[in-house]
């Protein structure tokens, strides 16, 4: 089954080129191209040449870039690639790369020959972001310095060459090349299959896999790694653990579904906690995506994707839920002009009752948005003592609240919260002593959701994630 329809919302690939277009823009095609008998133009992709030369035709089109690439390397298939791009614009999104001034800085992990990531992340930020790309093959390094050249990119991406005596991903990188420096995030299309594997194609657990619809491009050391993928990911999550937030975000395609579960477990091991996964659909492939951060700044659990999207809330990979949204419709389609309209009446609500919002992601294309909100206190309980408070000129009764300590069996103190309304019996020994529970809520919110925007067939729908705060998960359904 194509899986087009569950492409990231952004990606200009969902819908398929125009081959007849294409073919009179660029008649280089037509080597490869075919007729069938209702004249529709096609391309063969179990050909090489063809993906080859559609992919440079399409990159030459729609992002105006010059690709060339040394024969036997990976022909980069660019609506997976863009999927992953746009993926990492929606985790910069959350991490508020655009709001800073001064540009955003990744790292490409093996760049291959084409050094199609860099590239294109270059472009599809008009180029606010800047790339390091490591590559260890020395054709390919030369390769991908000749097509960042070729695209007089020089300035925004920097192509390096690792050791290869070296056995670390990007430690010796980091500690030798950038020893002081800092980056928003790294990417990685790691080598799938295990190099001492019996053939590097997918497992046929059936025997009714069909044959591959795309023809097989790419060298070995592209495509194998001892241990495959799951080893090849692990060692860069062991090294993530040395240098935790040096670099803010973290993330690596999966290219098997069995094998995103074993990584969520080489986190959850590594007590690596603050995660994002996603699926990236194009054609008929389906890969994976895991990103992990040490930044307490970033909240990755806010990212969306393509399975929230789309209300099946399934990690990648995993049959079972992660936790279902609170989830209600709470307008038709005819009450409101548009999304814009349903999020700034939430918007005008939400603050009415002293709830912080924070837009995450606005995008009336995908007809979703995603939104933050913050409150540090209980501020929406009892609003109709509160509305009738107000018509009669009276002030609710407001419950005082005591912090007090006492001392545990241990010798530690332990502070507890009491209203003022229910009397306690003071504890034989008990003194009065200066909690530290005060000062600890300032910072630690009442609640902190993620509020999604969806408008489907039948109207707007809102879900609500709980994402941290004292309240705890009960709380989100008190909001709407």
């Amino acid at each position: 089954m194509a899986v087009n329809d569950f492409m990231h919302p952004r990606n200009r690939y969902r819908q398929k080129p125009n081959f007849r277009q294409l073919v009179k823009l660029y008649p280089e095609l037509n080597e490869v191209a075919s007729v069938d008998i209702s004249g529709k133009v096609k391309l063969d992709y179990r050909n090489k040449h063809a993906v080859h030369l559609l992919s440079k035709c399409l990159l030459l089109r729609d992002f105006g870039l010059k690709l060339e690439l040394p024969p036997n390397k990976l022909v980069p298939t660019l609506p997976l690639r863009l999927n992953y791009i746009h993926w990492l614009e929606d985790i910069g999104a959350v991490a508020r790369w655009e709001e800073r001034k001064d540009p955003v800085r990744g790292i490409d992990i093996g760049c291959g020959a084409s050094c199609i990531y860099p590239l294109l992340a270059v472009v599809q930020s008009n180029k606010r972001w800047h790339m390091v790309a490591i590559e260890k093959a020395t054709d390919s390094v030369e390769s991908a310095k000749a097509n960042v050249i070729r695209n007089k990119l020089q300035s925004y991406i920097n192509v390096k060459a690792q050791k290869q005596e070296g056995n670390t991903i990007l430690l010796d990188v980091m500690q030798q090349d950038f020893p002081n420096e800092r980056f928003d995030f790294c990417m990685c299309n790691p080598p799938f299959f295990d190099s001492s594997g019996k053939a590097m194609q997918p497992q046929d657990r059936t025997g009714r896999r069909r044959e591959p619809s795309n023809a097989s491009t790419g060298s070995i050391e592209e495509l194998c790694t001892e241990g495959g993928e799951v080893t090849f990911i692990s060692q860069i999550i062991d090294e993530s653990v040395q240098l935790k937030d040096r670099i803010s975000v973290y993330t690596t395609m999966i290219g098997h579904k069995k094998s995103f579960d074993t990584i969520q477990r080489v986190l959850n091991n590594a007590s690596i906690h603050n995660t994002a996964g996603s699926r990236f659909c194009q054609g008929n492939t389906t890969r994976w995506a895991v990103a992990w951060s040490f930044d307490d700044k970033v909240s990755l659990s806010l990212v969306p994707n393509e399975q929230m999207a789309n209300c099946k809330n399934v990690s990648p990979g995993k049959k079972k839920p992660t936790g279902k949204p609170f989830s209600h419709r709470l307008f038709e389609l005819s009450e409101v002009e548009s999304i814009k309209s349903v999020q700034e009446r939430i918007v005008t609500k939400l603050r009415s009752i002293d709830i912080d919002v924070r837009t995450v992601i606005a995008s009336n294309q995908a007809k979703e948005m995603m939104l933050e909100l913050t409150a540090r206190e209980n501020t929406w309980s009892h609003q109709r003592r509160k509305r009738r408070a107000g018509i009669t000129g009276t002030s609710p009764q407001k419950a005082e609240v005591t912090i007090m300590s006492s001392k545990n069996g241990n010798g530690t103190t332990e502070c507890q919260e009491y209203n003022n309304d229910r009397k306690r019996p003071r504890l034989e020994g008990e003194k009065d002593e200066e909690c530290s529970l005060t000062s600890d809520r300032t910072d630690d919110p009442y609640i902190r959701v993620a509020l999604q925007i969806l408008q489907k067939d039948d109207g707007y729908h809102v879900a609500l994630q709980f994402l941290a705060g004292r309240a705890g998960k009960d709380a989100v359904n008190q909001i709407l």
